[in-house]
């Protein structure tokens, strides 16, 4: 069944808030009917001692118009949500529903939809909402529901393929914006570095509700000593990717064995210049220490680096089709070749490290 928050009471919209008691739902269930906005189906107001007071369509009937099941998480979420801009004094619209598109935002605010994602949601479903955001001149912002809170600072996690559709932010510089219902938190994942696979490494920020801005606010950058905890990380799984290729099979076509080869390198002491975390790297699905290995190829052969996506050598994110933010990183990783590539692994993360700065700069 579809559960909602808002219901149409004689022709006018009426919206479930956090201060209405039970027992005032229980007495005006008993005197009033209730519709679905979307479909004008009867739906019923349900006032049970587990899940918070919602309506719910009749279990004949079903509602397909922007609607999917509901989960305790998300039902809290949306509450909580809405008291928060209610508090700010800015107006909000809980579970809007726009006929044109056929979707029914968590939340609108101004023009801009606001999604409270609590369940994986194939990203082809986040792309085709957004568009249809877009279709109707509102901007959208996806927020990932979670029940259990991180402990803050880097890290290493999963980031699902759906999740990284929703990455707010600039293209070199995103995050990933969550909320806990539970506990009336922001949960921050930033300043982000593509390991592979699903695994990240990223900053955790908590930022209380009643602490946070709208518009929301922005997390900070990386100090530098946060920096070096997320370069010392990135140096283990590098570690761990080169014990997993040692014992390759077909070592010709295997990427870093052969550059490996290319580079004269000895397979069991690659230099620290290789397999940092880099601004951006996200933009390229492979790991670091392998397309990191590929620009060197470039830059020892003489070759510029951008003929790795001329030629398409590297593997690019869909996120990442943008040339010109691909070249700000492979640019970024060249210098730091250039100037660390003899220097120990203190010394190039801190040339790392001031690159980055430099790139927040800009």
């Amino acid at each position: 069944m579809i559960h909602i928050l808002t219901a149409l009471d004689n022709g006018h919209i009426f919206t479930l808030q956090t201060y209405h008691t039970r027992e005032q739902l229980i007495e005006l269930r008993r005197g009033r009917t209730f519709q679905c906005p979307a479909c004008k189906a009867p739906v019923v107001l349900k006032v049970g001692m587990v899940k918070i007071p919602h309506f719910a369509h009749l279990k004949q009937l079903s509602c397909t118009q922007g609607g999917e099941p509901e989960t305790l998480l998300h039902l809290l979420g949306k509450c909580e949500l809405s008291s928060f801009f209610h508090d700010k004094h800015i107006p909000v619209q809980l579970e809007h529903y726009l006929p044109l598109i056929k979707q029914r935002p968590d939340l609108l605010v101004g023009k801009t939809a606001i999604e409270l994602q609590c369940s994986p949601l194939p990203v082809e479903q986040v792309i085709k909402r957004s568009q249809g955001y877009e279709q109707v001149g509102l901007h959208s912002i996806w927020i990932r529901g979670m029940e259990r809170v991180p402990v803050s600072g880097p890290g290493i996690f999963q980031i699902r393929p759906f999740e990284r559709s929703m990455f707010r932010g600039t293209n070199l510089h995103p995050h990933l914006l969550h909320f806990s219902p539970k506990h009336s938190l922001f949960v921050y994942y930033s300043n982000l570095f593509y390991i592979q696979g699903n695994r990240w490494i990223a900053k955790v920020s908590l930022l209380p509700m009643r602490e946070q801005s709208y518009p929301f606010a922005m997390p900070k950058k990386l100090n530098q000593a946060e920096y070096k905890q997320a370069a010392a990380l990135m140096r283990i799984e590098k570690h761990k990717y080169i014990r997993s290729q040692l014992f390759a099979r077909n070592r010709m076509k295997n990427p870093f064995w052969r550059l490996s080869y290319e580079l004269q390198l000895d397979r069991e002491a690659i230099p620290d210049v290789f397999g940092l975390p880099i601004a951006g790297g996200h933009l390229i699905l492979e790991p670091p220490l392998i397309w990191q290995m590929k620009t060197a190829k470039m830059i020892e052969c003489g070759k510029p680096v951008e003929t790795l996506l001329a030629d398409s050598l590297v593997k690019v994110a869909p996120s990442g089709s943008e040339n010109e933010s691909l070249l700000q990183v492979l640019s970024a990783y060249e210098t730091l070749y250039r100037n660390g590539r003899a220097t120990p692994f203190s010394e190039a993360v801190d040339i790392s490290y001031h690159l980055l700065a430099k790139g927040w700069e800009n």
